[in-house]
């Protein structure tokens, strides 16, 4: 058996001739035109009968087309405020003492106990944490002073007053000015 050798360019001229002799040996079809899809003489969907579903009053109606209705508009009733005593039984949580109405003043306390108050919150630990946190990142400040956390009621809601009682006003506003030098908040308050 003897081997025959082919280089590249005898590899594509053989390629070339098997092509041309397979073109000779086929019948000649032709390209001619391409083939001609049609449409089905039937339709694909055909809509239901009954359609269903949900009739919407006004469905068909533009939107801000500048059409008039001929309802008059209607506004609902305000809601009723929620009872928060009968919340307050229904969690299992009694309601602080109230504590007692301040005298009315007539005009500001110049001298006599005022306090500057921090912070009101929801419950007595918030205020303590407050505090707590207050007291470690002003501790020149609050220096010697007490924290009072005093439960009060504001527009039918149970709160806690985070406060720090002074003899007089002035050192209460030096102290409510020195606090919010540093950012925190701080009212003074004569009760």
């Amino acid at each position: 058996m003897r081997r025959i050798a082919i280089g590249a360019g005898g590899i594509s001229v053989l390629i070339i001739g098997v092509a041309l002799a397979w073109s000779g040996v086929r019948p000649r079809i032709g390209f001619g035109p391409p083939p001609e899809i049609s449409a089905p003489a039937t339709p694909l969907r055909v809509a239901p009968t009954d359609p269903g579903g949900l009739t919407v009053p006004e469905a068909n109606v533009p939107i801000m087309s500048g059409e008039t209705s001929t309802a008059a508009p209607q506004i609902s009733a305000p809601a009723a405020p929620p009872d928060i005593a009968q919340l307050q039984a229904a969690s299992g949580e009694t309601p602080p003492a109230a504590a007692p109405a301040p005298a009315p003043a007539p005009h500001a306390v110049l001298n006599g106990p005022v306090e500057a108050v921090l912070a009101t919150t929801q419950d007595q630990v918030s205020a303590g944490a407050i505090w707590d946190k207050l007291t470690k990142e002003l501790p020149d400040t609050f220096n010697g002073k007490t924290q009072q956390i005093t439960p009060a009621v504001v527009n039918g809601q149970s709160v806690f007053r985070l406060s720090v009682a002074f003899p007089d006003m002035s050192s209460a506003q030096v102290f409510c000015a020195a606090v919010t030098a540093k950012g925190a908040d701080c009212t003074v308050a004569a009760f």
